[in-house]
């Protein structure tokens, strides 16, 4: 059955830290993701990474109140752990700062050529089978890597890889785009703002459109990822722009509008 993933969510990068622990935006960033559930997001998108750990433990923090079947929780496993023993240790840590007994999906944060998939992808299904995990996944992964990944799982399909993609950013991971869509794996987009800033040649066009659909450039950006049925992670701090990026969803551009916004 295919999993449902929401396709607007939260992005934390930077909350607790980025690659070191940062504990000053905390309670920010705690607001942040509590006022983010309060308007409906129900995606939450973090790593074991981030701030190395704090990230998770502010997560964790956050959505202590929801009734956890109604989050969506993604987590990501860092490309130092990738052997089998190292995959299941990193994520029940994992669970443990994010005071849950089980992630919606888990990802294989970057490849390592240094640890063959062999070892991480069989770690990954048995997190699968021990009920830790409900569905697996990769990220910035190639078509080769996204091959080779399949062909060590014997029971469970991989069912996302996140990757950067915007609209600034579109040519370089076409071929995995369309390689995805054609095996039921889910492009989750990060930075799908291009981290504020959008290329000048399609700024013009985002322009029109913002006028024509009455939106923000912003909205345009995410609605154009949205539409294309893909999982849209952007991070907010900020009320006004947690609003913004919820308003992106609810309406749809016209077919000639998203192929105009496609390079």
């Amino acid at each position: 059955m295919p999993v449902n993933i929401p396709l607007l969510g939260l992005g934390t990068w930077g909350m607790g830290g980025k690659f070191e622990r940062d504990e000053s935006n905390w309670q920010e960033s705690l607001e942040a993701l509590r006022y983010g559930l309060s308007l409906g997001f129900r995606l939450i998108d973090t790593a074991e990474m981030y701030g190395l750990g704090a990230t998770e433990e502010i997560v964790g923090e956050a959505i202590r109140r929801m009734p956890r079947e109604e989050i969506f929780l993604v987590s990501k496993v860092w490309k130092d752990h990738l052997r089998y023993d190292d995959v299941i240790k990193a994520a029940k840590q994992s669970l443990t700062r994010l005071k849950t007994d089980y992630l919606d999906l888990y990802l294989v944060h970057w490849p390592n050529e240094t640890i063959p998939l062999s070892e991480t992808m069989p770690a990954m299904e048995e997190l699968v089978k021990q009920g830790l995990v409900k569905n697996i996944g990769v990220s910035n992964f190639s078509v080769p890597l996204l091959e080779e990944a399949m062909r060590y799982l014997k029971n469970t399909p991989i069912v996302a890889n996140e990757i950067e993609y915007n609209l600034s950013n579109q040519s370089a991971n076409k071929d995995v785009v369309h390689f995805c869509k054609n095996n039921n794996i889910k492009i989750i987009a990060y930075r799908p703002l291009a981290r504020g800033s959008l290329n000048t040649a399609s700024t013009n066009l985002v322009a029109e459109l913002a006028k024509k659909y009455q939106k923000t450039p912003g909205q345009i950006a995410l609605n154009w990822l949205i539409s294309q049925d893909m999982v849209a992670i952007p991070k907010a701090t900020s009320k006004i722009h947690l609003e913004e990026n919820w308003g992106a969803l609810g309406w749809k551009m016209e077919e000639e509008d998203i192929v105009a916004l496609k390079e």
